[in-house]
């Protein structure tokens, strides 16, 4: 597994997967990983449906313990600094039926650190506006979920996350089952937040088309084992005809990657 030729940084700079096995011992998802992720960057993960990407995001928030190996999280052990990091699942977790406004499902965001049975505080309720904001839904702030478009309820989830003050944000699709418009604006929040709140991502995703202009490195899965380099060493038409089981073309226009994908094999 190659690091691209990053310097090496101080333990309390990395997230760090040493020999990391993930799942259950008799069937593991994901089998002695070895990954540095580096303090600031922006990672998008691809690789087949079923390789375990939703595994290694969730493993950061405990959501999955490993059965081997072990998780630090900028030298501290990863149940320790999951608060930390924010979560944002699929888009089809948030329940619209739920009658809560922007504000309740965002202030939820806070309850792992005044405790689930505690009332907010002033300031918890300050950093739940201040994330509706950064998301550009101030305007939103007391409208029923319900009511807001698929794009509109992505940056809801994307608040919430953010409303706990993490250093790490992790995203699962974030970018799926919106429109193509969302999408990119989806894409440009990110990469705003991630200058102004000094995040370090990991976003998984099919399009990598999408998140290429935005990511440091891409890390690809498949067959229980993780590979990570720049986005030139990991989008190879190999590698995507294995992710997409489909003929692919890779080209390149005024220095960036552009992935084409043509029709899927049958049989």
């Amino acid at each position: 597994m190659k690091n691209s030729g990053r310097i090496d940084r101080k333990r309390d700079e990395r997230i760090v997967f040493d020999n990391v096995t993930l799942g259950y011992i008799e069937k593991p998802v994901l089998s002695d990983i070895n990954l540095e992720i580096f303090r600031g960057e922006s990672i998008g993960i691809i690789g087949p449906n079923g390789c375990g990407k939703t595994t290694l995001l969730k493993s950061l928030v405990g959501l999955i313990k490993p059965v081997g190996g072990r998780i630090t999280v900028f030298g501290q052990p990863m149940m320790t600094a999951r608060r930390q990091t924010g979560y944002v699942p699929q888009r089809e977790t948030l329940d619209i039926s739920y009658p809560a406004t922007v504000f309740d499902m965002v202030i939820m965001g806070r309850y792992a650190r005044i405790g689930l049975f505690r009332r907010p505080k002033s300031l918890d309720r300050k950093r739940a506006e201040q994330a509706i904001a950064d998301v550009g839904l101030s305007e939103y702030m007391h409208v029923p979920i319900a009511h807001l478009s698929g794009g509109q309820r992505q940056r809801v989830l994307i608040a919430r996350a953010l409303s706990a003050d993490p250093e790490i944000l992790l995203l699962d699709e974030p970018t799926a089952a919106v429109d193509v418009r969302a999408q990119r604006e989806i894409v440009a929040l990110l990469k705003t937040l991630q200058k102004e709140r000094n995040l370090t991502i990991l976003l998984v995703t099919h399009d990598v088309n999408l998140i290429y202009p935005m990511v440091d490195r891409i890390l690809y899965m498949a067959d229980g084992q993780v590979f990570i380099g720049t986005p030139q060493e990991m989008l190879t038409q190999e590698k995507l005809q294995l992710i997409y089981n489909a003929d692919v073309i890779v080209t390149e226009v005024a220095g960036q990657l552009y992935v084409i994908v043509g029709d899927v094999h049958h049989g």
